[in-house]
């Protein structure tokens, strides 16, 4: 009759552990296999690219007034399919903003413009409110409409 040791009673413990371990883990690679994982901000550039894209008049105005293009603004949020140029600013964004969130995309265009698009995340229309020009400091556009 041998006694057992504390030692063997701790190997077989380590032993079933790492047998469920490793059954965990492949359970876990089969259900997530294929599925990547996405920052905060990929996926919200992802979400705003995708969707249509409607202006306010305050943002056709500043559009107008600083000479920026809707294809300089596709640019930076992209179109779904190409990943856009610009990151939100989480800073100057509102995201419990009520009934929709707001968030500022701030990018540079092919040609160099760095702009700031404001944009009400609405449930299928970026609807952008107003673009900035980050290189523009005093504002010489007169555009009333809010």
């Amino acid at each position: 009759m041998a006694i057992e040791s504390k030692n063997s009673d701790l190997y077989r413990r380590f032993r079933l552990y790492g047998f469920g371990f490793l059954i965990g883990m492949l359970i876990v690679s089969m259900v997530y296999k294929g599925k990547g994982c996405q920052m905060p901000n990929s996926a919200k550039m992802e979400k705003l690219g995708w969707q249509k894209l409607g202006y306010t008049k305050h943002a056709s105005c500043r559009m107008k007034c600083r000479n920026i293009t809707e294809t300089e603004i596709r640019e930076i949020l992209g179109n779904g399919a190409l990943p856009g140029r610009g990151k939100v600013n989480y800073g100057k964004s509102d995201v419990h903003h009520k009934p929709y969130s707001i968030y500022a995309v701030e990018g540079s265009t092919i040609k160099g413009k760095n702009l700031r698009i404001v944009i009400d995340d609405e449930d299928s229309i970026s609807r952008v409110l107003t673009t900035i020009d980050l290189a523009v400091e005093d504002d010489s556009c007169n555009c009333k409409y809010k």
